[in-house]
């Protein structure tokens, strides 16, 4: 028994000293399972909404998107003291700071549904951003340009069958519309960015000063360009 006592001391020492190691080397990173990165990983799995009213204060505050979600990133950090997780749904206080000073977020989680909805937004030493629309309607709040440019480009970007026949009908370089993303505008509209299991981004942009809109299927493996349009007419169509 005391040789068993005597590992088990070894053992439990080895892995507290591991487990501080992976802490100073990789901060919160490298653990997904403590309580805050668990309540950034819920909220970052859903789709996040926000409604009218707090969207025109999201702008009073000079706030964004890209603020709403660098939140959710390492920046952010979760106050559990004046979050609300013994009520239906739960609501998540996130604050971080950025060049403007410190704000913060309030995120109700939906459990029944794949949303999660942004129910609150402060500012230090701001007043209260008064609003004259209603609640009623709920937006997407969508990622920002930069995450979605890593979304694409993450792995390799193949040319469909469809999409080669266009490149081809519309005289179009293949190195021109292999890097047609870096400067095209993305169409939130059009774009399905929660369609399982591939997701879709629709990009409008310009080659040669011709307008053209782009199709890319995100897949497990690779990025696809599914499709090319313009006011050009290409028969593709079976492809």
């Amino acid at each position: 028994m005391e040789k068993f006592w005597n590992r088990f001391k070894f053992y439990f020492i080895g892995l507290s000293f591991g487990s501080l190691l992976v802490y100073f080397m990789f901060g919160n990173r490298g653990c997904a399972w403590l309580p805050e990165n668990r309540v950034k990983n819920m909220i970052g799995e859903k789709e996040l909404v926000i409604g009218d009213s707090l969207f025109q204060v999201l702008s009073c505050f000079n706030l964004s998107n890209v603020d709403i979600y660098e939140l959710l990133k390492n920046k952010g950090e979760v106050v559990f003291d004046k979050s609300s997780t013994r009520d239906t749904p739960k609501v998540y206080f996130l604050e971080a700071e950025n060049e403007n000073g410190w704000y913060a977020a309030e995120f109700a989680l939906h459990e029944e549904t794949k949303k999660a909805e942004v129910v609150g937004l402060h500012k230090l030493d701001q007043e209260p951003c008064r609003n004259i629309e209603t609640a009623k309607i709920l937006r997407v709040l969508s990622l920002p340009r930069e995450d979605i440019m890593h979304i694409i480009e993450a792995q390799e970007i193949r040319i469909l069958s469809k999409a080669k026949c266009q490149l081809a009908c519309l005289n179009l370089n293949k190195d021109d519309v292999l890097i047609f993303h870096q400067t095209a505008d993305i169409d939130l509209k059009a774009s399905k960015p929660r369609l399982h299991p591939n997701p879709i981004y629709v990009l409008n942009g310009k080659i040669n000063g011709e307008t053209y809109i782009f199709t890319y299927i995100i897949g497990e493996n690779r990025t696809r360009i599914s499709d090319i349009s313009s006011q050009t007419e290409c028969d593709c169509e079976d492809l």
